[in-house]
């Protein structure tokens, strides 16, 4: 069975914890699932390709975390920790987007025609495990395991807030993901492009939740997280048929032997059918009503008692 890259929630703080003790606690436990991932995406990939699959997502949950607490961080050192949380993002992405691909051709009732078009997806998926390698490979040189620890103990709060407690540190920042997530989704949804800006800020939000709900109540988690849950889980399936459409044209105009463009104008055709419908369920299920419902909940969950109301 692949491991997965450990529990997405971070518990056992508490409301009246540190905020400091907060950072140090979630930066460990995320950043190293990412060294951790990163290992088995690079050495055992043939063995599934769920390893760069949670290797693209715990890096994505680090990143969130990083920014969640980058002000208890030396600049420079979250700076640095940033850039290359970003390397190896990039690096899992390109793999994991190849992968997607030769599962969804993988999974179709006639596979075995498809196999042009994957005899060139694996070409290009093969080349893509090289990066993951390398950098793995320099990493362990520099024993990124040992810099993880000592960039997580540079975690301090600063001098005149060191009574600030995980609950104050976590009011503000889930606050932040909410108003961007809400900007996003206030803007006009009939691009593909705002569709994805409000997918990544609703991810954002979706971090930002599993490593600040300790601080809050039970209904975060249990209540208000799986309706976030459900919006990227909509928005994901407009995403991935966006993506593979952009895929299928871009790679029409450049292989142009008779079957590739043949199956390749056929998927488009698919896809844009697909996507239409995908945009169609979200919009189904997502109106004006649900948005201010759910942004009044997250205010009166996340919020102290005489907070200003959202409007």
């Amino acid at each position: 069975m692949t491991k997965r890259s450990g529990s997405k929630w971070i518990a056992g703080i508490g409301p009246a914890g540190s905020a400091a003790a907060a950072a140090r606690k979630t930066l460990r436990r995320r950043l190293g699932n990412v060294w951790e991932m990163l290992q088995a995406a690079a050495r055992r990939a043939e063995e599934s390709t769920e390893y760069v699959h949670q290797l693209r997502v715990s890096t994505r949950r680090a990143l969130a975390a990083l920014h969640g607490y980058f002000e208890l961080l030396p600049k420079k050192k979250a700076a640095k920790l940033e850039k290359r949380l970003n390397q190896i993002r990039k690096c899992a992405g390109t793999a994991r987007d190849y992968d997607v691909l030769l599962q969804r051709l993988g999974d179709r009732d006639d596979a075995e025609r498809m196999a042009p078009l994957v005899e060139r997806l694996t070409a290009l998926r093969r080349a893509a495990q090289r990066p993951i390698v390398q950098l793995e490979r320099k990493l362990q040189k520099r024993d990124f395991g040992r810099s993880i620890k000592r960039a997580v103990k540079k975690v301090h709060a600063p001098k005149d807030r060191r009574d600030l407690t995980f609950q104050d540190w976590a009011r503000v920042g889930i606050s932040r993901s909410v108003d961007a997530f809400f900007t996003a989704a206030a803007a006009d949804l009939s691009s593909i492009e705002s569709l994805h800006a409000m997918r990544i800020e609703g991810k954002q939000l979706r971090y930002a939740v599993e490593y600040f709900a300790d601080a809050f109540g039970p209904e975060l988690r249990t209540e208000l997280y799986p309706e976030i849950e459900r919006i990227q889980g909509l928005l994901g399936s407009v995403n991935d048929h966006a993506s593979a459409l952009a895929n299928y044209e871009s790679w029409q105009a450049e292989w142009t032997e008779p079957e590739e463009s043949a199956l390749l104008a056929e998927l488009i055709a698919v896809e844009t059918v697909a996507l239409d419908e995908s945009r169609q369920e979200f919009f189904r299920w997502w109106n004006p009503q649900r948005a201010t419902e759910l942004q009044r909940k997250l205010h009166a969950v996340t919020q102290p008692p005489g907070h200003e109301e959202v409007a």
